[in-house]
C-alpha cells in the first residue's frame, strides 16, 4: 500500500492574518492565564485544578476580558 501525502498553501489577504494573528495572540494569552491559575492553586492548596474547573475558569476570563472575546467559545 502507498501512502499519498499532500500539501497545500494558504495565501491569505493581509485583514484575514492579521485576524488570525490577533486570535493566536489571545489563545496564548489565554494558555499562560490558565496555567499561570493552576500554578498558584498548587503553590497555595498542593492540587491541581481538574478540567471542568479550568473550563469553568477559561469561560469567566472570555466574559470578562474582551481581549479573549475574539476567541471562540470551542476554542476557549
Amino acid at each position: 500500500m502507498r501512502v499519498r501525502a499532500y500539501r497545500f498553501r494558504a495565501y491569505s489577504s493581509k485583514t484575514t492574518a492579521r485576524v488570525l494573528k490577533t486570535q493566536l495572540e489571545a489563545a496564548c494569552k489565554l494558555y499562560n492565564t490558565l496555567l499561570h491559575a493552576e500554578q498558584e492553586e498548587y503553590e497555595e492548596n498542593k492540587h491541581t485544578m481538574n478540567k471542568t474547573v479550568l473550563r469553568q475558569l477559561a469561560l469567566d476570563l472570555r466574559k470578562k476580558n474582551p481581549v479573549f472575546q475574539v476567541l471562540h467559545s470551542q476554542v476557549a
